[in-house]
């Protein structure tokens, strides 16, 4: 119960985030994750297909796919509760699912041996703890490979205190804008 009110109420700050902050905010995010040394060491990263209230991954995604990265983004099956990455070649094989999460709708490679993925969340901790949005499915893949992580998130994402369980994996690098009162 902690969890989903915790999530709820992260939810509601980001949808807040005003068009021209949430803009400014992606902007400086990209500049810092394009610098990064483990952006720039991977060749195959994975990345979700964000929703309208995160850090917005078209940009992003295009950008990588402009350095000559291999680019894969979560292919979920729900009834299995199983995710495994599948790579995207161009931002025009994108559909969206019964769910409205966006997805690759092409004949495209699996491949879930990354060299770094970009984690989404919604609540993190300053130790890179993270609750994201309830399916388990990256708590699992962060469980069963071993990758170089990253977040990119908003200071209203951050808090003091979050329920850990044993099966959660932390975050390697959070990379954090401030968008807010909330600070950073």
């Amino acid at each position: 119960m902690v969890k989903k009110s915790l999530r709820q109420q992260i939810l509601k700050r980001m949808r807040e985030i005003g068009n021209v902050q949430k803009d400014d905010a992606d902007q400086w995010l990209r500049a810092q994750l394009f610098a990064h040394e483990n952006y720039k060491a991977a060749q195959k990263i994975g990345i979700v297909l964000s929703m309208a209230h995160e850090v917005n991954t078209d940009p992003i995604i295009m950008h990588m796919l402009r350095d000559g990265k291999q680019v894969y983004v979560p292919a979920t099956n729900y009834a299995t509760k199983t995710m495994n990455f599948q790579a995207i070649n161009d931002l025009s094989q994108v559909a969206v699912d019964e769910k409205g999460i966006r997805y690759v709708n092409a004949e495209t490679t699996i491949d879930n041996a990354l060299d770094l993925v970009i984690v989404p969340g919604v609540a993190f901790n300053k130790e890179g703890y993270r609750i994201g949005y309830g399916g388990g499915y990256f708590d699992r893949y962060l469980n069963t490979y071993a990758v170089k992580t990253i977040s990119l998130i908003y200071d209203v994402q951050l808090c003091e205190q979050l329920p850990i369980e044993a099966h959660d994996q932390p975050v390697q690098h959070l990379i954090i804008a401030k968008t807010s009162r909330y600070g950073g």
